[in-house]
């Protein structure tokens, strides 16, 4: 395949052929936008949702054998 220079590339001939490779170049950089832009959003949100379960489990989670409900309240029996 041989190089063609500037002046050659924009002949009659060849308008439909850069035309085409401009059009490409711009649906593929479109393509990989969109395709990056969604991969960095599921590492975030991955990220995102691995530190909640970090700090749920290590934080919130009430340890074995006592009530889940978060509150614990005693009742003091009264003696009438």
């Amino acid at each position: 395949m041989e190089l063609q220079s500037i002046d050659t590339l924009f002949t009659s001939e060849n308008i439909a052929l850069t035309v085409f490779a401009i059009l490409a170049i711009i649906v593929a950089f479109i393509l990989i936008k969109k395709v990056a832009g969604c991969l960095i959003k599921t590492v975030v949100f991955a990220i995102i949702l691995a530190i909640m379960a970090y700090i749920y489990v290590n934080y919130i989670q009430e340890p074995e054998g006592e009530p889940t409900t978060g509150v614990s309240v005693q009742m003091e029996e009264s003696t009438n």
